[in-house]
């Protein structure tokens, strides 16, 4: 019996994400994809092939009705603390929240991933990281080694995580960025586009340049 899905969120990281369970059921064929739920159109406007279906606060309503979640609303670095903590409250059965991985993508076998993860086409992992849950990696992105992601982390296109490096909560990581290995970086951090970050990055720093330097704080 296929798994009834909707997405939270719309343009961008939504469809992103909507792409990649297409793609994931062409093999599988294993989702029901019912549409979006999404506050910047109205019910029954479309986005690609699949209809909004309500705002995201309708999202309960389909918990109840036995449906599975992806949520992409909150990878927007400049409010993600807000829209985490807007998505927290719902408190949905962490079970309930799907994850996709692109079948372009190569994971590790000794891969730990969470629940409500995405891996988009030709993202990577090589040995043994762990993943924590609400994460998204985008287009060839590669998380190296014994790499720790914790919940609600973006880490963008082509970008790179070094082995070992422990990436906090709700970071984003920048296009075409690089991390080395051994660092940390803090919770709900920013890292430049094309940031060569070589020391450990604060909480709530932005980070950008090469060497990549702290250039305000968010708190």
């Amino acid at each position: 019996m296929k798994k009834k899905l909707v997405i939270i969120g719309g343009v961008g990281s939504g469809q992103l994400t909507m792409s990649a369970f297409q793609e994931i059921n062409k093999i599988t064929n294993e989702w029901e994809i019912h549409g979006f739920l999404t506050d910047i159109k109205s019910p029954g406007e479309y986005l690609g092939h699949y209809p909004v279906l309500g705002a995201t606060g309708d999202v309960m309503k389909y918990i109840d009705e036995g449906f599975y979640v992806h949520n992409a609303l909150f990878f927007n670095a400049k409010d993600k603390v807000n829209r985490v903590k807007r998505f927290a409250a719902f408190n949905i059965p962490l079970d309930r929240n799907a994850t996709a991985i692109h079948p372009t993508a190569y994971i590790d076998t000794e891969t730990q991933i969470g629940y409500g993860v995405l891996f988009a086409p030709q993202s990577s992992t090589s040995f043994a990281p762990k993943i924590g849950n609400f994460v998204h990696v985008y287009n060839k992105a590669h998380i190296a080694h014994d790499a720790i992601i914790d919940d609600y982390v973006t880490i963008t296109g082509q970008s790179y995580v070094g082995a070992r490096v422990h990436v906090k909560e709700g970071a984003h990581i920048g296009v075409n960025s690089s991390i080395r290995e051994d660092l940390t970086i803090g919770t709900y951090a920013i890292i430049g586009m094309g940031a060569v970050v070589v020391k450990d990055v604060p909480d709530f720093a932005v980070v950008a340049g090469n060497p990549a330097k702290v250039i305000k704080m968010l708190l």
